[in-house]
């Protein structure tokens, strides 16, 4: 069950950071490689005997590999380590042998996701409560068995779990033990306990402090009650940190996001810091000193004279507010007055964006928006959206005056465009929403400064009441005499009396996989460079679509919707409603009651109703049912095809009831 923050971001719709996923995640593929490679080293010294000093050596290299490995493990459990799923299978099993050798890949599996369902509930429902009982004295012990103890919690349930799980459980038991009882009867004890015994000891307690105690330890929150502040993380040293502990430092922005690749998590907590920070999330630095939301904003502010990617200078300056401009009923855009003396500090690239801060009711608000004014043009403005509870939008939407001043950063961000006077290309951008501020200045610098090319702009809003920019984009199409067209897709159709130019078609409708398909029987898109700004779930179908015409990767830019003040549509989220569940599964029949902010899934395992499941993320569909009574929402989708979703089929971890009565068959 959700917390009523959350419940709040379902219905308003905040959006999951999730970019895409490629086949095959190559640094977790690096690091089993890298382990290997360190395993076979080490190996080779301890079975050498080459001395007394190496073998002391090879010790903390395989607890090295312990850590690794159980990183490739976690990934391949929660779908990250690649959009294949057999890719996950194979490095997930492979990865287990040097972890745990005597456990299955399922159970691993299954154990870790009761462990994201009830964090921070008592051991019987969260395993890896293990780690935090007990004395002081006795933690490292605890850390050191944590294994051990999934077996004691996992017995019990074996007679309910899949036949085929417990198959493979006990042959990989057997085995193994086969094997061990071979090594030691053939004199090679000696080395099964310095290869891999002693090292796995060593590196299970590594993990219990620090995928398990150190995120996790002293918090009353559980998943249930508030997923926000059931994990922390940890904050300074992070050059250090971020490669030492392989970015689980961040281990919040992993339990909020699980399917989101471990090397990504720094990515995804700037981009979403502020929403995190307004939900609370519990903050220590790297040698423990917890810090409160307001605290770490002031330790932020300090370090944020300097680029958290590179020591460049990014001072914040005070501009003053030139001109503020109703785009939309609820957005508006930003002008700001640049000082001579501050012109080149504030020369950006197209897509570039700003962060830019404000004291709001004593407290320092900051928030990241892009620049959506030409290159070179000499004037920076941005935009910005009301949010719902959103602190700078509904400052900046309410009270905001010319005049004013705002402590604003220099340019920065990837991405951007290059405009060459001398090159002759298509750009073809997807934008959604707000997703317009960066691409309007990438699309309209390049036209500006590059005569031979052309652009096409698809741009999903509800109507033509909420597009933002509506009016400069018109006066675009006719500044660049056909060189600019686009095509905007309207998700409510039916209140849209919006007509059709010369260069700006309007379809009622969605922007799909299909309407993409469509576009693409266009040769000049098929070649053409992209630019994508948007809802993870729109553009994961783009480069779902430019995937199957094998457009270049490095002709591809994406830029991640997730700032909390840049949402996603309302009204691709319908309002969500308690609701009596009524679930078929194994040819049985039970009925359940929902709040309606629980997913269908939890509700159902909440009643004691086994279903199967696996990523929780709505990308495996493990969880699939088909809905024969009622409505629910679908928040995320990964796994089923239009004509699935049309039959009446689910991911039941990603729905929630929007009717008062809902029943749901996983037997279908």
């Amino acid at each position: 069950m959700l917390s009523e923050d959350e419940s709040r971001a379902i219905r308003r719709g905040v959006p999951h950071p999730r970019v895409p996923m490629p086949a095959v995640a190559l640094p977790t593929l690096g690091v089993f490689l890298g382990a290997l490679a360190l395993w076979v080293g080490a190996t080779w010294l301890v079975l050498a005997n080459v001395s007394s000093w190496w073998l002391l050596l090879t010790i903390p290299v395989h607890a090295a590999v312990t850590f690794l490995m159980f990183t490739v493990l976690h990934e391949s459990a929660h779908l990250a380590a690649g959009r294949i799923r057999w890719v996950n299978e194979v490095l997930g099993r492979l990865s287990m042998m040097f972890v745990v050798a005597w456990a299955s890949f399922p159970i691993l599996r299954f154990i870790h996701i009761e462990h994201h369902r009830n964090t921070n509930e008592d051991r019987l429902a969260d395993p890896d409560a293990w780690s935090e009982l007990g004395p002081s004295w006795l933690l490292p012990l605890r850390w050191m068995t944590q294994d051990l103890y999934y077996f004691r919690f996992y017995t019990p349930l074996m007679p309910r779990r899949p036949r085929a799980e417990v198959a493979e459980q006990l042959a990989v038991f057997l085995a193994v033990a086969i094997a061990f009882a071979a090594l030691v009867v053939t004199g090679h004890g000696w080395q099964l306990l310095v290869i891999y015994l002693i090292p796995q000891r060593l590196g299970i307690g590594v993990l219990g402090w620090w995928f398990d105690w150190l995120p996790h330890h002293e918090l009353e929150a559980t998943a249930k009650s508030n997923r926000f502040q059931a994990t922390r993380i940890r904050v300074g040293w992070e050059r250090v940190m971020n490669p030492l502990m392989l970015y689980q430092n961040y281990h919040l922005v992993h339990h909020i996001h699980p399917t989101i690749p471990f090397y990504r998590y720094v990515q995804v907590w700037r981009r979403t810091e502020s929403d995190f920070l307004d939900r609370g999330a519990p903050i220590a630095t790297a040698w423990g000193s917890e810090l409160s939301p307001a605290e770490y904003r002031a330790w932020r502010r300090i370090t944020e004279n300097f680029d958290r990617d590179a020591d460049l200078p990014r001072r914040l300056h005070r501009l003053r507010v030139a001109e503020v401009r109703r785009l939309t009923s609820d957005s508006v855009s930003i002008t700001f007055e640049v000082p001579s003396e501050l012109r080149e500090t504030f020369r950006f690239a197209p897509g570039q964006n700003v962060t830019v801060a404000t004291d709001i009711d004593g407290e320092t608000v900051q928030r990241n928006y892009s620049i959506c004014t030409v290159a070179g043009s000499g004037v920076l403005r941005v935009a910005v959206r009301l949010a719902e509870q959103g602190r700078f939008s509904t400052h900046a939407n309410t009270r905001l005056a010319v005049g004013d001043e705002l402590e604003v950063t220099p340019p920065s961000g990837q991405f951007t465009l290059t405009p060459d006077p001398h090159t002759r290309r298509h750009l073809a951008a997807v934008a959604a929403g707000s997703g317009i501020t960066p691409v309007i200045s990438i699309l309209a610098s390049a036209l500006a400064a590059e005569p031979g090319s052309r652009a096409t702009l698809l741009y999903a809003n509800r109507d033509t009441g909420s597009t933002m920019f509506a009016d400069e984009l018109a006066m675009l199409t006719r500044q660049f005499e056909g060189r600019l067209k686009i095509v905007h897709y309207h998700s409510r159709a039916d209140a849209d009396r919006a007509t059709s130019t010369e260069h700006e078609d309007i379809v009622a409708g969605r922007l799909n996989a299909d309407r993409l398909r469509a576009h693409l029987r266009d040769a000049r898109l098929q070649d053409a460079e992209w630019f994508l700004c948007g809802p993870s779930a729109l553009l994961d179908d783009v480069q779902t679509v430019l995937d199957e015409h094998d457009t270049p990767t490095r002709q591809v830019h994406r830029e991640l919707f997730v700032a909390p003040d840049d949402q996603l549509d309302e009204n691709d989220l319908a309002d969500v409603v308690p609701a009596t569940v009524t679930v078929t599964s194994g040819g049985e029949k039970t009925q359940l009651h929902s709040e309606g902010t629980a997913s269908i899934l939890e509700t159902v395992l909440d009643g004691g109703v086994d279903v199967p499941y696996l990523c929780t993320g709505g990308i495996c569909g493990t969880c699939r049912a088909t809905i024969t009574n009622g409505t629910v929402h679908m928040q995320q989708n990964y796994a089923l095809s239009d004509d699935e979703i049309e039959a009446g089929n689910v991911l039941t971890c990603q729905s929630r009831p929007t009717s008062p009565d809902v029943a749901v068959d996983y037997d279908r």
